[in-house]
């Protein structure tokens, strides 16, 4: 069962929200357009901010709610249930028109979002704005001792991975990969190399192919590496087929153990990448999460060559707070370092990604 929600916006000024008679009459207006679609007021209830009204029709397979604010806007939801096939963007447009017309101000209206679908297709970016995709069926689904792990078929991203309901990578995403390494810029050739996380292989898989010495990935969660392994072919191809070979090893298991080792070892790198969680949208550098990240830089740092590189993606380039906040605690760390950022657009996910390059000064 499915069903189609449109969202319409009106504006209009404050003082009329405010006045009760002119407010009445802007809504009399408002809903004398509905009845035309056999929507009829069923309830109305004052509201700190204004009026809230439904209406529906008659058999129920429509309705409509009515909000007043304050600040001069009026909402509206409409609602479709599967016994109405009105919900159209094309039906929509024609309704914000006469809506325009009847209140003689400006209608906005937000194109259908659909409800109830057997797949998932509406995810949010870094910056909380709302995608939605072309996802046609779901691949897998299982959760771990750490995390939910989805990976979902697009025909125009491929099989994309989601672990907790978080965008992680899709196979058409190698502009995200060579962003990581700064493809082309940087040479891998001979080198050791430390990846923490990078469970979907990608990362592995293209590092493979500059012929290094030795890469060591250290990823948690044994689900992710097995479903991307089946799932995720176009990310991984062969290169989680075996977890062992001749210049590399994946090992399931912490990489904030597995460092603490490496320094009591003595053990360093050339590059250590940071293929774990995205920086926190936050402004505040502040909680759990941001103890976390700092942590994961401080010990990579400490694992490095004195020329070592540690490379880590963020998040979205429209994160402007949160990227700021990351560059003042690269600056506040226990070690002194630079870094520089850059950005790549990855198609999946529908934005710009921005990545950091730090080394030890």
């Amino acid at each position: 069962m499915s069903a189609n929600t449109s969202l319409l916006d009106l504006y209009l000024d404050a003082s009329i929200i405010a006045n009760p008679v002119e407010r009445s009459t802007v809504i009399q207006n408002i809903v004398n357009v509905l009845k035309e679609y056999s929507l009829d007021k069923k309830y109305e209830m004052k509201m700190s901010d204004g009026v809230l009204l439904l209406l529906t029709v008659e058999n129920g397979s429509l309705s409509a709610v009515l909000r007043t604010h304050l600040n001069g806007l009026i909402t509206l939801i409409l609602e479709e249930g599967s016994l109405s096939s009105f919900l159209t963007n094309v039906e929509v447009e024609e309704l914000r028109k006469r809506l325009n017309k009847a209140v003689q101000k400006r209608v906005d209206r937000i194109p259908i979002l659909k409800r109830g679908l057997e797949v998932p297709n509406y995810f949010s970016s870094s910056d909380e704005r709302i995608f939605e995709y072309d996802f046609d069926k779901l691949v897998f689904q299982a959760d771990s001792p750490f995390q939910n792990v989805k990976i979902l078929h697009s025909p125009t991203f491929g099989n994309t991975l989601f672990l907790d309901d978080l965008q992680n990578l899709a196979e058409s995403d190698l502009s995200y990969t060579h962003g990581l390494m700064k493809y082309g810029e940087l040479s891998y050739k001979d080198q050791e190399i430390l990846i923490l996380g990078g469970g979907d292989g990608g990362l592995l898989h293209e590092l493979l192919k500059e012929k290094p010495k030795f890469i060591t990935m250290v990823d948690i969660d044994q689900l992710v590496v097995d479903a991307c392994r089946e799932h995720l072919r176009g990310v991984c191809f062969d290169s989680l087929d075996k977890l062992k070979g001749d210049n590399y090893e994946v090992i399931i298991g912490d990489c904030v153990k597995k460092m603490d080792e490496y320094m009591k070892e003595g053990k360093s790198f050339d590059f250590v990448f940071g293929d774990l969680t995205d920086i926190p949208i936050a402004t505040e550098p502040e909680g759990e999460l941001w103890k976390f990240v700092k942590k994961i830089v401080t010990m990579a740092l400490q694992v490095l060559k004195p020329r070592g590189r540690f490379l880590s993606h963020a998040t979205g380039i429209g994160c402007v707070d949160a990227l700021q906040e990351y560059e003042k605690m690269l600056c506040k760390l226990p070690i002194k370092v630079g870094f520089r950022s850059h950005s790549v657009f990855v198609k999946s996910f529908l934005e710009k990604w921005v990545f950091y390059e730090i080394w030890k000064i």
